[in-house]
């Protein structure tokens, strides 16, 4: 177990879902071809676990390298250091046949669903992509499976026929968010999946993420900087700042007692 767990001992009775065990990533930048060489360690030397059906909440603000810790997790990017394991197995080791596997159990949700969105394929054909990938049903359960997934995430089977184009933002997110669980992943990776939409939209977003958590038996590391997003939804918080973990606990531990006075910034920030 990491030495910053936290859930304290609960891997005595449960195994952590993941483990994220002195993870670095380090930047070498330079100004121009006179100055010298500066290292950014945007990930520096971080710990925690995270169980299965909990959600753990990394906030930081921006470039505090909370993404690129979601990054690095996911193998988007390559660590310099320390391990990631998923269900015991080194997520860093793997070779890119073996990690292409894995995505199937370990999903992302991005902050710009629409980036990440086909404009010139349907709503149908953009969730059909990680069913055929990972041959979640026979092809012939493609377009019901589809349906489902459209009214778990609160869309109908009207809107499989329409482009992002014609979709509100908030919509927009519902489908990424299908996407994300059509694989039927174990762990969801939220990359600030709300920040760029509309306060009144947020919330409902937020919702379905905790209604699907409950009904999939998700795991969630959620990134966010804004820390009343973070406790809506989490049962543990880890602050991030300047590429490390300053202080991580259960929710309610951290915001009624935090130790760190950046983090009682942000507790103050949001009062």
């Amino acid at each position: 177990m990491s030495m910053q767990n936290p859930i304290g001992c609960k891997d005595d009775i449960q195994k952590a879902l993941l483990e994220v065990e002195s993870l670095s990533k380090h930047y070498v930048v330079k100004k121009n071809l006179f100055s010298p060489k500066t290292v950014i360690r945007a990930v520096d030397h971080i710990s925690f676990d995270i169980y299965e059906g909990e959600a753990l909440g990394l906030i930081g603000e921006s470039g505090s390298g909370k993404t690129t810790t979601g990054e690095l997790i996911l193998r988007l990017i390559s660590a310099d250091a320390g391990r990631v394991l998923f269900q015991g197995e080194d997520i860093l080791q793997m070779g890119e046949d073996t990690i292409r596997k894995k995505r199937k159990d370990i999903q992302i949700i991005f902050q710009q669903a629409q980036e990440t969105l086909d404009p010139k394929a349907t709503i149908a054909e953009l969730i059909a992509v990680p069913l055929r990938i990972h041959r979640i049903v026979p092809a012939s359960e493609i377009e019901s499976e589809v349906d489902r997934l459209l009214n778990m995430v609160g869309l109908t089977g009207k809107d499989k026929h329409k482009f992002t184009y014609q979709l509100s933002g908030g919509q927009r997110q519902r489908i990424g968010i299908a996407r994300a669980i059509a694989s039927r992943p174990k762990l969801v990776v939220c990359d600030e999946p709300v920040s760029a939409l509309d306060v009144s939209v947020q919330g409902q977003i937020l919702n379905l993420l905790i209604d699907l958590k409950k009904e999939l038996s998700l795991t969630y590391l959620f990134i966010s900087h804004d820390l009343k997003v973070v406790q809506h939804i989490c049962d543990h918080i880890a602050v991030m700042y300047k590429g490390k973990i300053l202080e991580m606990g259960e929710k309610n531990q951290i915001m009624a007692n935090p130790t760190h006075d950046y983090t009682k910034q942000l507790i103050t920030s949001m009062i």
